[in-house]
């Protein structure tokens, strides 16, 4: 009894490896075939035809514009419509007469005071012994109450020789004791003095001693 053959037998057929590959070798060759009569000489065409070499620039693009500044204005309102006001009726007075005022009359300024006289000029200062000669022959008493207090002081007085010899203005300038004072005026009055032709101012100093 005859059995099919399996499939792995079928494959194991030398017979239909060979076709198949024949197939594959056939195709393969007429493709190469064709391959090299045709590409071929467009290839060679291609070759003998002129290049056409074309430099291209580089297109430089400009540079963008600056942008552009808006100022904005700021939206000024219109002011709004005057309130309506009615109209009133209004008086017109009479000018009221200017007002005449008189200036007051101030009185006068009293003259100014004159002017003093000026002072006459102060006498010379003469020694004692030149006006007053015999100032020294004059006796100088020492008061009573210095004498019982037992003081002793020192007067300066000063007197004015007139142009004819005599004294007067009889002034103490200094004084240890206001007890001495007037026994100094005492002798000075006694003096004999000499005109010197204009008055003349003297002074004397006196010592007075408690012994």
């Amino acid at each position: 009894m005859n059995h099919a053959p399996s499939y792995a037998d079928q494959q194991r057929d030398p017979r239909k490896h060979l076709i198949g590959i024949s197939t594959v070798v056939v195709f393969h060759l007429l493709l190469v075939y064709a391959l090299l009569n045709g590409l071929g000489r467009k290839v060679v065409e291609v070759q003998k035809a002129p290049l056409d070499v074309s430099i291209i620039e580089e297109i430089k693009t400009p540079p963008p514009p600056p942008p552009k500044i808006v100022k904005l204005q700021p939206k000024v309102s219109a002011p709004p419509p005057p309130a309506y006001v009615p109209k009133t009726e209004t008086q017109v007075q009479a000018p009221t007469p200017p007002i005449t005022t008189t200036a007051e009359r101030h009185p006068e300024p009293p003259p100014a005071p004159p002017a003093p006289a000026p002072e006459p000029a102060k006498p010379a200062q003469v020694n004692i012994a030149v006006a007053c000669p015999n100032h020294q022959s004059v006796p100088v008493d020492v008061p009573k109450q210095a004498i019982r207090m037992g003081l002793s002081g020192q007067v300066l007085a000063e007197f004015t020789v007139a142009a004819n010899g005599d004294v007067k203005d009889i002034a103490i300038v200094q004084t240890s004791n206001s007890i001495f004072n007037q026994a100094a005026i005492n002798a000075i009055s006694r003096y004999r003095c000499t005109g010197q032709g204009r008055e003349v101012r003297v002074r004397v100093p006196f010592v007075f001693r408690n012994e």
